[in-house]
């Protein structure tokens, strides 16, 4: 992989962090009014007040990747003349004047502010919403602001959104469900507003919450930054074969299997260690000024970077620039350590008093390959661990200890595939796990689990209902979530005889290939 890609991915993949469009069923009602706080969902417009398509600089589903990778083409020369001289700065320069560029008119102040007048069209505190009294769905009042902000900014229009949404219902609370970066939002809504949140809030779903943090943000905010090949076998696999990055599948299984063959004759480490030489060489001065001109600049985006990484982070991105960034940094820090770190012992005293916590988690997809973190158990962007509020679980591909399994005294939390111990969770009884599903999808099925447990005014346990027992299986050709089941395990295998099975797949997976070739 040529560092020219790998950048076009790393912002690529910032994005995806937070893009998140529900695909939510109108005819399902709730009792109480649904504020639901998205990620990135809402577009931005480089005037506000005039909003029209040609003034729009953010929308859903923009190609961040191919954009990038088209503007880098120039940078190409500059980076063999780096690996010549074995001097890296011309390309670095090179890059970020490429780069930024394409970000200009969306990149906040240094303070943190929209100073340009972008922004998203109507918050919520202008649009016209609908007055109703009964049948409830999710989009009826959800919330829309300028998701670069400080979540310390936008929980004041939380709060009057939810003053607002109960005036027009006569409601005497709401349920507010957060989506990844939307969660950071609520959670500084009632951290600020504790005993608004306890007298007018009924219910809170964080599904897949980065409130604490996401390890893939903080590697790159930190510069935290290498390739594992073991990794890149295991993401590579899983993406040829899931994510249809190759549409014909008898070349898509050639390809997983040449890797493979690559991965156990050690060969496809020798990439790997070349990216990562590079990487060393060009961090430093290469990764705080893309951040600063690019997703960097947006507070929101710090807000997911977790305790293990923002020490580290704040270092790299502002040293020597402390005082530049005054305004920004006094955001980050108020998030930082006035919510992140109180987190958890709030929403447990919020439960105390009554409103009802339940959080969504998905699993088993393998992490992006180029942090050390990237090998446990998650969904391709966050981790079990914090998404859950602290679930144990194996990494990537492996399973609880036995030695763990049995030192458990109740095992109704042990997920049937023995990859998660959910008693470990802040709340072990409303936490949901779904397995084989990547972080963006919000299907239906998903939207039908979370309408199930606020209709049941936070009542409905994970022991309540065997539609949603605590682990769930997606089958997304047929979009259904089932009860997991537990499955016959294979006997073990050592490296030698995996190897020989890689090989003699990749043996009938070539044959293939060259039949099809032929056929052609």
């Amino acid at each position: 992989m040529k560092v020219k890609r790998f950048f076009a991915l790393l912002l690529s993949i910032i994005l995806l962090c937070t893009v998140a469009v529900p695909a939510v069923n109108a005819s399902e009602d709730t009792e109480y009014p649904v504020i639901y706080v998205p990620g990135t969902r809402n577009p931005l417009y480089a005037d506000k007040n005039n909003p029209s398509q040609n003034n729009r600089i953010w929308k859903i589903g923009v190609d961040v990747g191919a954009t990038v990778k088209e503007a880098l083409a120039p940078c190409l020369k500059e980076l063999a003349l780096g690996v010549v001289r074995d001097d890296y700065d011309a390309y670095c320069d090179e890059l970020v004047n490429t780069v930024v560029p394409l970000f200009e008119k969306v990149v906040l102040d240094k303070n943190g502010e929209a100073s340009n007048g972008s922004g998203v069209e109507k918050e919520s505190a202008s649009r016209n919403y609908p007055v109703k009294h009964g049948n409830y769905n999710f989009w009826d009042y959800h919330f829309v602001y300028d998701w670069r902000l400080s979540p310390m900014d936008v929980c004041h229009q939380l709060k009057y959104h939810i003053d607002r949404v109960k005036a027009l219902t006569g409601e005497d609370k709401v349920v507010l469900i957060g989506r990844c970066m939307g969660a950071n939002m609520i959670s500084a809504y009632f951290t600020e507003y504790y005993d608004h949140a306890k007298e007018n809030v009924d219910s809170i779903v964080m599904y897949e919450p980065s409130s604490l943090g996401l390890d893939l943000l903080g590697a790159i905010y930190s510069g935290q930054l290498s390739l594992n090949d073991e990794r890149v076998d295991e993401f590579l696999n899983y993406y040829l074969e899931h994510e249809d990055l190759i549409e014909d599948e008898t070349t898509a299984e050639f390809v997983c299997a040449l890797v493979s063959v690559l991965q156990d004759m050690r060969i496809l480490g020798i990439g790997t260690e070349l990216v990562n030489k590079l990487l060393e060489n060009v961090k430093d001065n290469l990764i705080p000024r893309l951040l600063l001109g690019t997703f960097g600049s947006f507070p929101s985006f710090w807000s997911m970077i977790g305790e293990e990484y923002y020490e580290d982070a704040m270092k790299f991105v502002f040293g020597g620039k402390e005082d530049e960034y005054k305004g920004f940094i006094e955001k980050n820090n108020d998030w930082h350590y006035n919510v992140m770190q109180k987190l958890p012992e709030t929403m447990k005293a919020l439960e105390a008093d009554g409103v009802d916590f339940s959080v969504i988690v998905k699993y088993n997809v393998p992490g992006y390959p180029f942090y050390e973190n990237s090998k446990q158990q998650g969904d391709m962007v966050s981790d079990v661990y914090h998404v859950s509020f602290y679930a144990t679980s194996a990494d990537y591909g492996e399973k609880l200890s036995e030695e763990y399994i049995n030192s458990l005294s109740d095992k109704k939390y042990l997920s049937p595939d023995h990859v998660i111990d959910a008693s470990t969770c802040l709340f072990p009884n409303t936490t949901w796990f779904i397995k084989d599903i990547s972080h963006d999808p919000f299907p239906p099925s998903i939207d039908k689990l979370i309408k199930e447990f606020i209709s049941s005014n936070g009542e409905l346990t994970v022991f309540d209902d065997e539609r949603y027992s605590q682990y769930l299986q997606y089958d997304a050709e047929n979009d259904t979530i089932t009860p997991l089941t537990a499955e016959e395990e294979a006997p073990a295998k050592n490296d030698l005889i995996k190897a020989f099975d890689n090989f003699i797949r990749f043996i009938k997976a070539f044959f293939n290939f060259i039949a099809m070739l032929f056929k052609k």
